[in-house]
């Protein structure tokens, strides 16, 4: 095997050509996730003005002298909605694309401000990058016309296949992939075989527990039986090592896709962490919806023939 050849393998996977139809897709569902993150999100107005004493400044948070005030904050999310959902529709994407990354990015560093790292929406945030590179191609298809201008092509047409739409979806691919690996890589460097072989992941649901207003029963369910909690514990830690392997293995993405969506439910039932925007973002980016849109025109389809079959037999 030549030296070059890992390096074209991932050079063919990133720059596949796709549909437009599937990035307008991914336009939709990303901005109009943050548009609902921004707009339900009670937490930007909790630590908007706090004290100087609480402001512990990450980024480009540096260069401000305390958290932004109340009024600021609620400007930015009202007008960090209004971007997102422009975006979501495909208007003037230019301008509403970058609008709504950088509100996002905006209030999602106020609560990264407060002394402790949240990363709930990273990987929705890092996966609209590629986006702002693509602005016209994202909007290509499933974009809303506006009045007095003429329509763009139609997004049903064949020839709207190529690479400008396969690889920012595509690179959303590798960045949700490295961020479970990263994430599964640091377990096993910190705390090795112990994670998952030791009452690790039990004490981590005992005391997730106990913090929560009234005992959670799931998370003592699975913390008071050992081999639940450590098959759990492994589980873990293989999917979010293997997860990478369904970029160049699809088929693996039937199982690894599923696997790390049960993943962020079961912490969010069993221990109230939400981390439910990362969990959406791999199923927006990783299913075609072309292909899903197409299946469920044919099944309606098929049923009418089948009623009109029906009444029309004798």
């Amino acid at each position: 095997m030549r030296a070059t050849e890992p390096f074209r393998a991932v050079e063919q996977f990133i720059f596949a050509a796709e549909d437009a139809r599937r990035l307008g897709a991914v336009r939709i569902a990303l901005f109009g996730l943050v548009a609902i993150r921004l707009a339900t999100n009670g937490d930007y107005a909790r630590v908007a003005g706090q004290p100087s004493s609480l402001f512990d400044p990450v980024s480009l948070f540096h260069l401000l002298p305390s958290m932004p005030s109340t009024g600021l904050t609620t400007t930015a999310q009202v007008l960090g909605v209004i971007a997102a959902i422009l975006a979501a529709g495909g208007l003037w994407p230019r301008a509403t694309f970058p609008t709504a990354f950088a509100l996002a990015l905006f209030l999602n560093l106020m609560l990264n401000s407060t002394g402790k790292i949240v990363h709930n929406d990273l990987v929705v945030t890092l996966c609209l990058v590629p986006l702002l590179v693509t602005p016209t191609a994202a909007s290509r298809a499933w974009s809303i016309p506006l009045p007095g201008r003429r329509p763009r092509r139609s997004a049903g047409d064949r020839d709207l296949v190529g690479v400008a739409y396969g690889w920012p979806i595509r690179t959303g691919m590798v960045i949700i992939g490295l961020a479970y690996l990263f994430v599964g890589l640091q377990k096993m460097r910190y705390s090795g075989i112990d994670w998952f072989a030791t009452d690790n992941l039990r004490y981590v649901l005992w005391a997730s527990s106990d913090s929560q207003a009234s005992p959670n029963s799931l998370a003592l369910f699975v913390a008071n039986r050992d081999w639940l909690a450590h098959f759990f514990a492994t589980a873990t830690v293989v999917t979010e090592v293997g997860f990478i392997l369904c970029l160049p293995f699809a088929r693996l993405r039937w199982i690894l896709v599923p696997a790390v969506v049960g993943l962020h439910i079961g912490i969010w039932l069993a221990m109230g962490l939400d981390y439910l925007p990362q969990a959406l973002a791999v199923i927006i980016v990783f299913v075609n919806w072309v292909t899903v849109i197409n299946w469920l025109n044919r099944s309606r389809v098929g049923r009418r023939e089948s009623a009109t079959g029906a009444v029309a037999a004798p």
